[in-house]
């Protein structure tokens, strides 16, 4: 049977991901929006392979923390509440942007640059939270309280 083109419709196909593409998919989503919640914003996208993607929005994520505990400082906690959301939708929006990458690339995921860079953004946390207190300590000691 014959159509003229004006009564041909077009067929559309899905294209079948591989399991492993599928199951690195999401799992860049989970580690973006666990470690985005707890501070290391990025590691989902580091796991897709953009490592310089992950560490630049990992910094970016600690300046807008900072900002964010200074400006709630300011206004006595009335600043929080719009910045409690945005560090709720950031995580999520993030892992989305790096599920949706992977599946794009139709990558396995890097294990071993995650391993680094959440180790040394750990490690960094530390120190900065030691150095933090060390200075309050100190403070402290020179007021006399």
């Amino acid at each position: 049977m014959n159509y003229s083109p004006q009564e041909q419709r077009p067929v559309y196909a899905t294209q079948q991901m591989p399991s492993q593409t599928e199951g690195a998919a999401s799992t860049a989503l989970v580690l973006e929006i666990v470690f985005g919640l707890f501070g290391l914003l990025g590691i989902g996208h580091v796991y897709t392979g953009r490592v310089a993607v992950g560490i630049a929005a990992m910094v970016a994520w600690w300046v807008y923390i900072v900002i964010a505990v200074v400006v709630s400082l300011l206004t006595a906690g009335i600043a929080g509440c719009l910045f409690f959301p945005i560090s709720i939708a950031v995580p999520i929006i993030s892992g989305i942007q790096a599920r949706t990458y992977m599946r794009q690339m139709g990558g396995t995921g890097s294990w071993g640059s995650v391993g680094m860079v959440a180790g040394g953004g750990c490690l960094f946390v530390i120190l900065a939270v030691a150095v933090f207190v060390f200075v309050l300590g100190g403070l402290s000691l020179m007021t006399g309280n």
